[in-house]
């Protein structure tokens, strides 16, 4: 069985964000897909080809999610190539998609008729990194699986030019109705970069920084990361346990101070407010 607790999807900030700098993906094909809101899944075989999950943040996900992703129609096909990339290539797989559930999506940017599942990458042992974009899509292709939509592709050498183009793809997002991209380049291993811009997130490069009195002032998280967050702890514990404020509350702080931290944001809200809101259209 694949060692899970080794492969993760990666922690995504904004392309201005990427370090040493953002220069560091200037020469490189990057490709541009549609950031659906939902819930990250990761989805892989043990021994015996039995299906688990995990989420961004547990090694196993909850029960609840179970079975969420087993009532989508996606889920006998993911299950099935899975089975065949380890029975036909000896390669074990895990297929991370969103699993997007029905109704308001967690940041309230989507609305799902039904549950389901959409794939926007395959971890490949055999490669031991990320599949392409192209080869992802054609074994979604083969098993009728559907993958997030690309938006385009380029390569540039200049990061103002760069930006610009960041920009057009963010317009095609909002025309679309999705909270946003995930940029990616592609090397099959760590050498991978992934990013994500998102409608609502504020261009820090455009930003004037104030200093004053020897602090820096930084922009307010925005609601749609709180909510991704809220809508995390749900995932990693489960809707019974979620109830519980003791157990829910904590987890919840930890992952807006992550984000935070991701984003290079303050949070000014009252995270209680939020966790309250969310009770209450159980």
């Amino acid at each position: 069985m694949l060692d899970i607790k080794k492969i993760r999807y990666p922690e995504l900030t904004n392309l201005i964000n990427l370090r040493p700098n953002p220069e560091i993906i200037l020469g490189k094909e990057i490709f541009w897909q549609e950031k659906r809101d939902g819930s990250n899944l990761g989805v892989f075989l043990d021994d015996n080809n039995e299906v688990h999950l995990r989420s961004r943040n547990m090694d196993e996900a909850s029960a609840d999610f179970y079975t969420l992703f087993n009532s989508t129609k996606e889920a006998e096909n993911v299950k099935e190539l899975l089975i065949s990339q380890k029975t036909e290539w000896g390669d074990d797989s895990v297929i991370f998609g969103e699993l997007l559930a029905k109704g308001k999506s967690p940041t309230r940017k989507e609305h799902h008729e039904d549950n389901s599942f959409v794939v926007f990458d395959i971890w490949s042992s055999k490669m031991d990194g990320f599949l392409s974009y192209v080869l992802v899509h054609q074994h979604c292709y083969h098993f009728k699986l559907p993958v997030v939509e690309l938006y385009g592709t380029c390569s540039y050498l200049r990061l103002k030019s760069l930006l610009k183009f960041r920009d057009k793809m963010l317009i095609t997002a909002e025309a679309k109705g999705r909270e946003g991209v995930v940029g990616k380049t592609y090397a099959g291993n760590v050498r991978d970069i992934f990013f994500k811009e998102k409608l609502d997130t504020p261009k820090l490069e455009k930003f004037p920084r104030v200093i004053e009195e020897g602090k820096v002032e930084l922009p307010t998280l925005p609601d749609s990361e709180i909510l991704g967050a809220l809508n995390k702890v749900q995932v990693d514990i489960g809707f019974e346990k979620f109830k519980d404020v003791s157990v829910a509350m904590p987890l919840f702080a930890k992952y807006v101070s992550d984000e935070c931290r991701k984003h290079n944001c303050v949070n000014r809200n009252k995270l209680f407010d939020y966790y309250k809101a969310e009770l209450e259209k159980k």
